[in-house]
């Protein structure tokens, strides 16, 4: 079971923003708005839930990732053609389009340490003088790197959407940093069916959306909440159970 601490909170206002299934993420409408800046960790091939908070709040855009490069694309269209999947083959002028416009960035360097060809958070903190921004966390296993910068600066941030990998190996580490995230609470906590479980039957992969407490509104009685559905339709979502 996970912590009862983890268990979302009710709330109003919580609006979907990205993709209906992997990569998108439900969060609170008036953190959106709030957000003068989005911090992009990790773009891959899918930047939709960047360009729906971009349309939804106006936001500035900086996306980190050092993988989303020339090779990247050459491997990416090689393996679409081989997998007949022709619907992907403009993929990449999406890509061009969307990061082409004012306001809208993406740098090839590394999140996690301040050295040639990478950036600590506490280096983006340094560099953006916003004091309302929304970060984005995928970056495959390297967001435990991150976390106690996280907290350091979180009087900085509106909201923090993010995939957290291998629970069961990091669930202590997972735990300190929603306890250090005082001011914030918890809107929304998915399970990736695509990661697995492990051995009691919880995920291994999560996605999380923490919001500042000043920036939720109370729920709404006949509100209807958003959800979203398994990440892979394949196999059975996974049901989250929590300690009580």
């Amino acid at each position: 079971m996970l912590p009862a601490s983890w268990k979302p909170v009710a709330a109003g206002g919580l609006v979907r923003v990205g993709s209906e299934r992997d990569g998108g993420y439900i969060v609170s409408k008036r953190a959106v708005l709030a957000s003068k800046l989005l911090i992009g960790m990790g773009v891959n091939d899918d930047w939709r839930f960047e360009d729906a908070f971009r349309r939804l709040g106006g936001a500035r855009i900086v996306c980190f990732d050092h993988t989303v490069n020339f090779a990247f694309w050459a491997r990416y269209y090689v393996e679409q053609i081989l997998r007949l999947r022709w619907n992907r083959l403009t993929r990449y002028f999406g890509y061009r389009r969307f990061f082409g416009q004012p306001g809208v960035e993406h740098r090839l360097i590394r999140i996690g340490y301040d050295q040639p060809g990478g950036v600590s958070v506490a280096g983006l903190m340094r560099e953006f003088g916003e004091r309302d921004i929304c970060l984005k966390i995928d970056i495959e296993g390297s967001e435990y790197r991150i976390l106690d910068e996280i907290v350091a600066h979180a009087d900085r941030v509106t909201s923090v959407v993010m995939e957290l990998h291998d629970l069961d190996l990091h669930r202590e580490r997972v735990a300190r940093f929603i306890d250090g995230m005082k001011d914030f609470a918890i809107v929304f906590l998915h399970a990736n069916n695509f990661g697995g479980t492990d051995g009691d039957g919880d995920p291994l992969v999560i996605e999380i959306s923490l919001v500042r407490k000043d920036l939720l509104d109370p729920p709404v009685p006949g509100e209807p909440s958003p959800a979203l559905p398994a990440n892979d339709t394949r196999v059975p979502d996974i049901a989250l159970r929590f300690a009580s």
